[in-house]
């Protein structure tokens, strides 16, 4: 692996993030044109159910598999055996439970979903053990083109299905048909490898279990900090849908996707060439990336995130009509939560390279417990509170979770504090002014939003003394 390597896989995923980003928005203009409120709530409660047992069914066989440097063919032939026999009784239980979760949902439409579409769950389950093989062989162009396809296929499926039956079902079976095209894609460039691994598999029956119980403690903290990192991040939804509509969901969703959008996708790239690239690092190397990409954060990322919230808050009555206004005081929300998960991505996977999983699930359930107990007290008082509560009570969490990841490379936590405080100054200062020019000059606000958040940045480079362009080298092209 060689640094060219690790820099075009970079520059790859981040070009085809773009494209896919304009994709997903142009796409998410007609579907939240032609759903509903409550179908988009609906939608978003489907997959995170699909995600939650994905997780499980993987038994985090597939981050071993990545981290593992000794006997790596038995964990791919593990990681295999795992995912046939987990899909399977994860669809049949899942399928079993479609009832029970549509009522704790309110929705009988969930319930259907549940019933009738729940062998999608085995597409999820193969889609991460492909995904984590390419991973393992840095794959990141080939990763990236796949996801791309991925996008590009469900977005025409989903435009051409809905212009005739506008139902969320089309939605549902148009997106995990994306999935499963990827699936396909990533399956045939490693076919040679896959095929050898299932043949082993069928004549080493049970080495699943074999590998589980020789990793029992890593294997057991790393998939209950997923379990848990997945319900806490996705408590409004999976927490809250308990106890409000779905439409309600349909309006944190509909807001979530267009400031989450941008950042999921480049939380996904960037963190796909990251951790495997980290699990072969020394601890001072992954500190020295990890510091760099907080100045990118800090300088770009912020700063870039919230202007396009602020441009966003101005454009949905434009784009979407009344029907979604009531989405727009959740936006500055979605900042919170977004901005926030940008320190926790792509240095989540520290923990798991160090193999301290119990270090990352003693603060999941913290986190989690902190979320959640916020979230339900601004609930007591509005929905919209509730989702406020938790907003900062993630942020706060992924700040901390970055703290602690540095203190395990050894990094002075008095040093590593002083930069994450650093980071907040630019986005305080665009914040700051964004408010004066809604106040001031509401005609010409977006205009001046663009200009002022520019020339921020051409500040920022100035007074860094050209630091900001050197890191965004990382990212845009080879350095020499």
């Amino acid at each position: 692996m060689t640094k060219s390597h690790v820099l075009s896989g970079i520059r790859w995923t981040l070009a085809t993030t773009v494209i896919r980003r304009v994709i997903t928005l142009a796409l998410f203009y007609f579907v939240a044109k032609w759903l509903s409120q409550e179908d988009l709530g609906v939608f978003r409660e489907y997959c995170l159910v699909l995600g939650l047992f994905s997780v499980v069914s993987s038994l985090s066989l597939d981050f071993h598999y990545i981290i593992e440097r000794r006997q790596n063919q038995v964990s791919l032939i593990a990681l295999w055996q795992l995912a046939i026999v987990s899909s399977v009784v994860g669809f049949i239980l899942l399928s079993l439970a479609s009832g029970w979760l549509g009522s704790l949902y309110q929705s009988e439409v969930l319930a259907k979903l549940l019933r009738y579409a729940s062998i999608f769950l085995v597409i999820e389950v193969l889609r991460r053990t492909v995904r984590a093989m390419a991973s393992r062989q840095l794959q990141f162009r080939e990763l990236a083109l796949g996801e791309t396809w991925n996008v590009v296929f469900y977005s025409v499926l989903t435009l051409v299905a809905l212009y005739f039956h506008r139902s969320v079902w089309v939605y549902v079976i148009a997106f995990y048909l994306g999935n499963l095209f990827e699936t396909a894609y990533l399956w045939q460039l490693n076919q040679t490898s896959i095929s050898r691994a299932l043949k082993q598999a069928a004549g080493r029956m049970g080495l699943w279990l074999k590998v589980l119980k020789c990793n029992k403690v890593f294997v057991t903290q790393a998939t209950l900090v997923s379990f848990i990192n997945q319900v806490a991040s996705n408590a409004p939804v999976l927490i809250l849908g308990m106890l409000v509509e779905p439409r309600y969901i349909g309006l944190y969703f509909f807001a979530s996707t267009l400031v989450g959008v941008p950042v999921g996708m480049f939380n996904a790239a960037v963190g796909q060439v990251f951790f495997p690239v980290f699990a072969g690092k020394k601890d001072g190397d992954i500190a020295g990336m990890a510091k760099r990409y907080l100045r990118l954060v800090g300088n770009l990322g912020l700063p870039l995130l919230l202007l396009f919230s602020f441009v966003m808050m101005y454009a949905v009555k434009w784009l979407f009509g009344d029907k979604w206004f009531g989405a727009v005081p959740l936006i500055p929300t979605m900042f919170i939560i977004y901005g926030g998960s940008l320190y926790v991505n792509p240095i989540g996977g520290i923990p798991f390279i160090k193999r301290k999983a119990g270090w990352e699930l003693g603060w999941n359930i913290l986190s989690f417990i902190i979320k959640v107990v916020a979230m339900l007290a601004g609930l007591i008082v509005t929905f919209q509170l509730a989702l406020f509560a938790f907003a900062m009570a993630s942020a706060l969490m992924s700040v901390s979770f970055y703290l602690m990841s540095m203190h395990m490379l050894g990094v002075s936590l008095k040093k590593t504090l002083g930069r994450v405080l650093l980071s907040f100054v630019p986005v305080m200062v665009l914040g700051i002014l964004l408010l004066l020019i809604a106040i001031l000059l509401p005609g010409t606000a977006v205009f001046m939003a663009i200009v002022i958040c520019l020339l921020l940045l051409v500040m920022l480079d100035v007074i860094s003394k050209g630091q900001l362009r050197a890191d965004l080298k990382l990212l845009l092209r080879t350095e020499n």
